[in-house]
């Protein structure tokens, strides 16, 4: 069987047109996916920004009671 339908025929535009939609859901779908990954993404960034900010503030904190514990020591005489 041969596919005499020229351009012009309206089934033939039809059909162009359903898969040019399918082509754009396609794209749109694949869009989407990207997007909700760049958004899980930031999401994680965002919360290790966040435990990076407490771990900075907790070494701070540390490091300061060794420094005491150190010039406790030096005055104790060890």
């Amino acid at each position: 069987m041969t596919d005499d339908r020229g351009t012009g025929d309206l089934t033939f535009l039809i059909e162009q047109h359903k898969k040019e939609i399918w082509e754009y859901k396609m794209k749109e779908s694949e869009l989407i996916k990207t997007q909700n990954q760049l958004r899980g993404s930031k999401s994680i960034i965002d919360e290790l920004s966040s435990q990076l900010t407490d771990l900075k503030r907790d070494n701070k904190y540390l490091a300061q009671q060794v420094n005491d514990y150190r010039e406790q020591l030096r005055k104790a005489g060890l």
